[in-house]
């Protein structure tokens, strides 16, 4: 019975941390939405499209998983005239870019609720997500790889018509992410009681090393990178009150999950739109584990005081590696 009452507290605290901030993001982002200020945003990103290119009506698309969620995109995506050219390298370029860029205005707010600047967090995903785009364009174009049309898979989606049925699948949304926290608590209690925890840090000590991130945020980086950056930051905020995290594997940790999260669902889902699976998957996980080592790597050399004003903020207490 005391194993039920700790399970179902330590299940409501997560969720409670994450509730809130996901909920009123959710309803200022949805406000913005109905004032017109996405759409001002899709004329700003109209250039970038060219930039990396793919067609103008795709910065809609940009737009909306970013300040929401893939899913949200590919309910727009599945608006876009069926007959706009559209190649399979141009699928998986915007995949990729969904992919380093998706839900933004959450996940941002969630890090940092954790303990790392805003601002640095969107520099190194938007920042850093557009540049390795504009790459991989510029490869397609160059070799003209994958230049035949894009195998859409996409189904007909429709999108909420009024607030009323957006009020009622947001519930539904919050409601199934604290189905998964309890399911997700109960199976780490679980794995932790078998010793499967221990052997999962164990396996990830050299890798997470080789990063320059401490193995004690071994299980945080699995569940994030696993589950997605809303469980495993969740779990994360309620780790870091407890100063046995370091500041800098907070850091290294949530960069490393902001960037690479949920990496069998997202992958299936940008599928739908024509992206190659290999190419996104690959070029996604290669290049954060690049850039987490390069950071790490820099940071070593930086000051407490260049860390707490640029990198990371006061939500993380003072390290205490023994409790």
């Amino acid at each position: 019975m005391n194993k039920i009452k700790e399970l179902t507290k330590s299940s409501f605290e997560i969720t409670y941390e994450l509730f809130i901030v996901m909920i009123p993001t959710l309803i200022v982002v949805k406000i913005l939405d109905e004032i017109g200020f996405v759409e001002i945003l899709n004329k700003m990103f109209a250039p970038l499209m060219f930039l990396l290119g793919l067609p103008e009506a795709i910065s809609l698309v940009f737009t909306t998983s970013m300040l929401t969620s893939p899913y949200a995109g590919l309910i727009v995506f599945s608006g876009l005239p069926a007959d706009m050219p559209f190649t399979a390298a141009q699928a998986s370029v915007l995949g990729l870019l969904i992919l380093f860029t998706h839900s933004l205005p959450i996940e941002v707010i969630i890090c940092r609720k954790a303990g790392v600047r805003a601002r640095a967090m969107i520099f190194i995903r938007l920042g850093l997500g557009i540049l390795s785009c504009y790459f991989l364009n510029l490869f397609f174009e160059l070799t003209g790889y994958m230049n035949y049309p894009a195998t859409i898979l996409l189904p007909s989606l429709e999108s909420a018509p009024d607030l009323l049925s957006w009020g009622i699948s947001q519930i539904k949304g919050l409601g199934m992410i604290f189905i998964i926290i309890v399911a997700l608590v109960i199976i780490l209690d679980f794995l932790k009681f078998i010793g499967v925890e221990k052997l999962i840090e164990k396996a990830l000590k050299p890798f997470l090393n080789f990063l320059g991130v401490g193995e004690k945020a071994s299980t945080i980086a699995v569940v994030g990178v696993t589950l997605g950056i809303g469980f495993g930051a969740g779990l994360l905020i309620k780790e870091v009150k407890t100063g046995k995290l370091h500041y800098k594997d907070v850091f290294g940790v949530l960069v490393l999950v902001g960037m690479l999260h949920s990496i069998i669902e997202d992958t299936a889902v940008i599928s739908l739109i024509g992206s190659n699976i290999i190419i996104t998957l690959f070029l996604r996980a290669v290049l954060t584990l690049c850039i987490v080592y390069v950071f790490m790597r820099l940071g070593a050399h930086f000051t407490k005081e260049f860390w707490q004003k640029h990198l990371t903020n006061y939500n993380i207490p003072e390290y205490k590696p023994n409790s």
